[in-house]
């Protein structure tokens, strides 16, 4: 395969600051953008959120499976990333935009917008994600470009983070919070727009043009048919999903928390964000390095350990109302679970692939990127979902300066209850991931003596594989 300089790889990991980063501050900003600048209630602001995962349970599929099936010659990945960088950036903007139409024209504008962001981020990350099976196969250098592609995630985030202070110093130019919120927006829409173009540019030559693709009519039984029976890929998913929903009630609770149980302003708010984003600017080369020198399943671990353990000793002994100081120390230290989320899992999917290359002649990368990044969706949707509606019920009012008692301790309870029993079961279920380091080397050997034309016994990797017994 032809190899790529550092230059390449950290231009080629740029696209990830563009769905990355407008998935996180969705899932970060969404829910309060909707409830405290909007005026939607909590449970429309969660379904808001939802709707589009239902979408998503049929385009992240189908756009993998078209995406492998198109002629290398012309390009499987690529392609997508010209094609809509463009819409992408405009719905980007759209999503955090109110142009204060009644409330029944306004939940219908939102609930599409929704839906063509869910879309048009499928379009983007899917083919994207796939292209990185393609450009290598050596295990350290797919986590590089994890790590790298995480790095440009996290700048953008680190700088989406000021949002709350960005749109209080811009409201008096711009006549309202709703219009600098959505000033804001179309700047961070540009700059995913020119991100996408530059990994688009820098991409070239690197699809793998010889690769077999699949012409005869697939069914949707077949679709799954290679990740349902990959058992490293079904473990990676698990933790996935429970780490993904512990992102969503984290994210999306962070700023109630610090706002209301801690009382710190829009300044402090902003100022915690910011900082822990820029500190996960550092984590992600700890994380390379556990990956590299353990494997990544330890550096999930490992990451996700830390940030278990940070949500339960800083919020019971540390933290105190009214100081800014603790949340960034927790923030800090916790983000690197934050980092390993994406870091690690888009690394490891690859891998998978290979595991599947065992039973099948044909690389189905798309297909397992498209379930990964739909189990990602839907997770966030239904966390988010029920996060609206708990926030319902445990009496929150966007509208009101101070929370009742009750509330908060419903706030906490979120925040540190859910998030943490979230990431305990993630752990468990990569802790158990049969496809260590050492599995996946017999794996690349086993694919070696297949192209050579001698036999490889599959029982051999029933540990990684469920296999059908012949009758």
């Amino acid at each position: 395969m032809k190899k790529m300089t550092k230059k390449q790889m950290y231009l080629y990991g740029l696209p990830g600051l563009a769905t990355l980063f407008t998935f996180t501050m969705f899932t970060t900003y969404g829910l309060y953008f909707f409830t405290d600048v909007v005026g939607l209630s909590g449970s429309f602001a969660g379904f808001i959120m939802t709707i589009g995962t239902v979408w998503d349970a049929i385009t992240d599929p189908l756009v993998g499976m078209i995406s492998d099936a198109r002629d290398p010659q012309k390009g499987r990945r690529r392609p997508f990333l010209i094609a809509f960088a463009i819409p992408f950036g405009i719905v980007t903007w759209l999503l955090f935009t109110s142009w204060n139409f009644v409330e029944t024209t306004q939940k219908i504008y939102f609930i599409v917008v929704a839906i063509l962001f869910y879309t048009f981020q499928t379009l983007i990350d899917i083919p994207y994600t796939s292209l990185s099976g393609e450009v290598t196969n050596d295990y350290d250098t797919r986590s590089r470009l994890a790590t790298i592609r995480t790095f440009w995630a996290i700048v953008g985030v680190a700088l989406g983070s000021g949002i709350m202070a960005y749109t209080s110093f811009l409201a008096p130019f711009v006549g309202s919070i709703k219009n600098a919120w959505s000033v804001c927006f179309a700047i961070f829409g540009f700059i995913c727009t020119i991100s996408i173009l530059i990994g688009w540019k820098v991409s070239k030559g690197y699809e793998n043009q010889e690769v077999i693709i699949i012409k005869e009519k697939v069914t949707f039984k077949d679709l799954l048919n290679g990740p349902l029976r990959n058992k490293a890929f079904l473990h990676l998913t698990a933790a996935f999903i429970f780490a993904i929903l512990a992102q969503a009630v984290f994210l999306g609770v962070l700023v109630y928390y610090l706002t209301y149980n801690l009382q710190l302003n829009n300044m402090q708010v902003s100022m915690v964000n910011i900082i822990m984003w820029i500190v996960a600017l550092f984590w992600v080369f700890p994380i390379n390095k556990w990956s590299i020198k353990y494997s990544k399943a330890k550096a999930w671990c490992i990451s996700m350990g830390i940030w278990f353990v940070c949500m339960i000793v800083f919020p019971l002994f540390i933290l105190k109302p009214k100081s800014a100081i603790g949340p960034i120390i927790m923030t800090s230290i916790l983000v690197v679970g934050l980092n390993a989320l994406y870091q690690v899992i888009y690394a490891m999917i690859s891998d998978c692939v290979e595991v599947d290359c065992l039973i099948n002649n044909v690389r189905k990368d798309g297909i397992f990127y498209s379930m990964a990044t739909v189990s990602q969706k839907i997770a966030a949707a239904i966390g988010v979902s029920i996060l609206g509606n708990c926030m319902d019920k445990i009496g929150y009012n966007g509208q009101l300066a101070t929370q009742s008692l009750a509330t908060q301790h419903g706030i906490a309870l979120l925040f540190i209850g859910v998030t943490c029993a979230c990431l305990l079961l993630s752990i468990i279920c990569m802790m158990t991931n049969p496809l260590t380091k050492k599995r996946y080397q017999d794996v690349l050997e086993a694919l070696k003596k297949k192209e050579q034309g001698q036999e490889v016994n599959i029982e051999e990797f029933k540990d990684l594989l469920i296999i059908k017994k012949r009758r």
